[in-house]
């Protein structure tokens, strides 16, 4: 008898709950549905008109705020960089710079030259 009322109300349970599970499961997918649509066109207006796609959070607005404040109170300083890698550039001035010549070499190696042989004579 007590497997038979058991039966009974497994019967009554699924006869009762199945529609209802089948009701939200169906209210769920609806309301999934909606807000799909809701947001697709929220966020197409957003993105056309130029405007934020994204919530923003409280602390991202006191961010902002102090980010503000502190770029009006930043004063230009003209101080000079160090450039740790100077090029060629930097090295010679080039205003002032000539580059020696093959002729002007050869000349140079000679009177070296010479004047070696004079201090040996």
């Amino acid at each position: 008898m007590i497997t038979f009322l058991k039966g009974i109300l497994k019967g009554l349970f699924y006869v009762i709950f199945f529609p209802l599970g089948i009701i939200a499961i169906s209210l769920y997918a609806f309301f999934g549905i909606f807000v799909f649509i809701y947001r697709l066109i929220k966020l197409t207006i957003l993105f056309f008109t130029g405007r934020n796609l994204k919530n923003e959070l409280p602390e991202d607005e006191e961010v902002r705020q102090i980010l503000e404040k502190n770029s009006g109170n930043e004063e230009k300083h003209d101080e000079p960089v160090l450039n740790l890698y100077p090029s060629d550039q930097e090295i010679y001035k080039t205003d002032e710079y000539v580059s020696p010549t093959f002729d002007e070499k050869k000349e140079e190696q000679q009177q070296s030259i010479k004047e070696e042989e004079d201090k040996n004579e």
